[in-house]
């Protein structure tokens, strides 16, 4: 897995039902909510990195750009 962007939960949870319907599985990673479940402060709250498979990345990519023009 390579990470495809860092962002805001709400937008990272779009992106990845953008890719979901583009047949590309991915993967969010919200360290704070993990750290703060083991007893732990580590990352910022609202924040999460989305991953996808190396073999996607140029694909997913491709489709959050183009979904960000058009919120312009």
């Amino acid at each position: 897995m390579k990470k495809l962007i860092y962002g805001h939960i709400v937008d990272i949870q779009i992106y990845k039902d953008l890719l979901f319907k583009a047949g590309i599985e991915c993967l969010i990673k919200n360290e704070f909510e993990e750290a703060s479940r083991a007893g732990f402060g580590s990352g910022l709250p609202g924040n999460a990195d989305l991953y996808v498979d190396e073999s996607n990345f140029e694909k997913a990519s491709a489709i959050i750009s183009s979904f960000k023009e058009t919120i312009k």
